[in-house]
């Protein structure tokens, strides 16, 4: 599988400082293009973190929930109460 050739922004604007200045006048700051494109292309890659789907997880809770014995019914639990934990805190939420 192929993943994306990512950058963070943070390190491309690093880049982007390190390049020389070739003219400044009020307007206008000429810097060379050529070496702003050898500096981004330097940078490592920013690998995206894996995921697993919400809708994976929800549907795992209710598996163990269909089960009819007390640790499915305990773990069933234990994912409900951290998948809505995590949901709290992509909305912004704390505790």
């Amino acid at each position: 599988m192929q993943k994306d050739n990512v950058i963070y922004r943070q390190a491309a604007v690093d880049a982007a400082r390190k390049c020389s200045v070739k003219e400044v006048t009020p307007d206008y700051m000429l810097i060379d293009k050529a070496e702003i494109m050898t500096e981004l292309m330097m940078l490592p890659s920013a690998q995206p973190e894996e995921a697993i789907p919400v809708s994976w997880i929800e549907a795992r809770i209710e598996r163990f929930k269909a089960e009819d014995n007390a640790f499915c019914g305990l773990t069933a639990n234990i994912m409900f109460v951290m998948l809505n934990e995590w949901k709290r805190e992509q909305e912004g939420e704390t505790e």
